[in-house]
């Protein structure tokens, strides 16, 4: 390693390769880049921010577990492909059927409990944790939809919760579409408070109310998203008082996502990522960083580059 070779990173980083769902090539049918964490995850590695065997993994669970948060009879419906497809946007053929649990759902249930590892070493160390994964939305207690068949943040609370936790968190979301189903799992919980800034006309209509909701009007960009964020933040903290922030941040603000109608650039979405960082970091609250959603050409590169201004500034902060 060269002396201008970035140190392996000492902020837990957690992902899986499994998190690549291969379904024959169907899954290629949604625009979601199913091999954006894999790229991200090679960058950091070839970049010298970290190691192969830097990344965690959270352990496997089972439906038994995720009732604690979902539906029984909803999670199982999740075997039958077309409750699937509908969740996840691609047609899934009856003939695949038997493929189901080791081709999709078990790479999903890795990713829920990836990000409870992610928030129990955020609180373990005291400072920022990083998920290539996580950040699924759109999925409430009794079903999903929008590529989010499970809710990984509320299986997180749900667990740290069981171990103990007592604190209050707060979920800032970022990405261009309304965290729906975070608003829904939290509903009447005095002990999360949500935010959630996206896209006004885009999916999921109609919205579900939250703790707190700005709507950004299509073509908006650096500028009106930024502002509002550092408006917005301190009366946040300042309102919820957390002990725990996980930040749902999306790549799909981008000028080139195919989904959504929204202008920031990559150095937008980086000093988006910052300001969230940041505000966290600097009052001593443990900070959860999760991918979420992104479906152009720019989303690998610009969380990529995304990461590393975050493990940047959590070095300079501690």
């Amino acid at each position: 390693m060269s002396r201008d070779t970035p140190r392996p990173t000492p902020v837990p980083l957690v992902y899986h390769p499994s998190y690549r769902i291969r379904f024959f090539g169907i899954e290629r049918l949604h625009p979601f880049d199913v091999r954006k964490l894999e790229r991200i995850h090679d960058a950091l590695v070839e970049r010298g921010y970290a190691l192969p065997e830097s990344f965690r993994a959270g352990e496997p669970i089972g439906d038994t577990e995720l009732a604690a948060i979902h539906d029984p009879g909803y999670l199982a419906s999740l075997r039958q492909p077309e409750v699937l497809a509908a969740v996840l946007e691609v047609p899934v053929p009856r003939l695949l059927s038997g493929l189901i649990e080791r081709r999709v759902l078990a790479p999903l249930r890795r990713a829920v409990s990836g990000t409870h590892l992610a928030a129990t070493e955020a609180l373990a160390r005291g400072g920022l944790a990083v998920h290539l994964g996580g950040g699924f939305h759109h999925a409430r207690p009794e079903g999903g939809h929008g590529f989010c068949p499970l809710n990984d943040v509320a299986w997180a609370v749900h667990r740290l919760r069981q171990g103990g936790w007592g604190g209050r968190a707060l979920v800032i979301d970022t990405d261009a579409h309304q965290g729906d189903g975070n608003h829904a799992c939290f509903a009447g919980d005095e002990q999360v408070h949500c935010y959630s800034v996206h896209q006004e006309s885009a999916f999921p209509l109609p919205k579900v109310p939250g703790d707190l909701d700005d709507g950004l009007p299509d073509g908006a960009g650096d500028r009106e998203l930024l502002e509002l964020l550092e408006r917005r933040l301190p009366e946040l903290f300042a309102a919820a008082q957390p002990a725990l922030v996980f930040h749902v941040a999306g790549a799909d603000v981008l000028h080139d996502d195919p989904l959504t109608d929204l202008r920031c650039s990559v150095e937008g979405l980086c000093e988006r990522d910052r300001l969230v960082a940041r505000a966290g970091l600097q009052r001593g609250v443990p900070v959860v960083h999760l991918l979420a959603g992104g479906y152009g050409p720019s989303a690998a590169r610009a969380q990529t580059r995304s990461i590393q201004g975050l493990l940047h500034l959590d070095a300079r902060l501690r």
